[in-house]
């Protein structure tokens, strides 16, 4: 399991995780509850990743500016790419809605691109060592 992390800018800190270890789980427990989540959700968090429901989840807490991101072990670059993208987009929602900004024009796409960017840079280490 590798652990990232990083500040968009100093607006927003993204903790990311993967391949998820979920003899580890403890860990990712620990920044979820650290990042305000509930309980419950850590409990549907754990329970859609463990069991293959999900292939990754995003838990986003508005109030303290943060995104966890959980991904499970992909198949295929394709796959991963897809996770990437999708998850990217669950925090730039978040991000948008606390700063009040519309989902048009330049900052939503050079958001995207950054989050994207910074995980897919992990993600290509993760394809190359198969």
């Amino acid at each position: 399991m590798i652990r990232q992390e990083f500040d968009v800018e100093r607006y927003w800190k993204v903790i990311v995780y993967y391949n998820v270890d979920y003899a580890l789980f403890s860990d990712i427990f620990n920044s979820l509850q650290k990042a305000g989540a509930a309980s419950e959700d850590i409990e549907n968090i754990y329970g859609n990743m463990s069991s293959g429901k999900a292939k990754a989840v995003t838990y986003s807490n508005y109030s303290k500016h943060i995104s966890i991101v959980l991904f499970n072990k992909h198949e295929s670059m394709q796959d991963y790419i897809n996770s990437i993208v999708h998850e990217a987009e669950h925090i730039k929602q978040a991000m948008l809605a606390v700063y009040g900004v519309d989902d048009e024009g330049e900052p939503p796409a050079y958001t995207i691109g950054f989050l994207v960017m910074k995980m897919y840079h992990i993600f290509r280490r993760l394809i190359k060592s198969k």
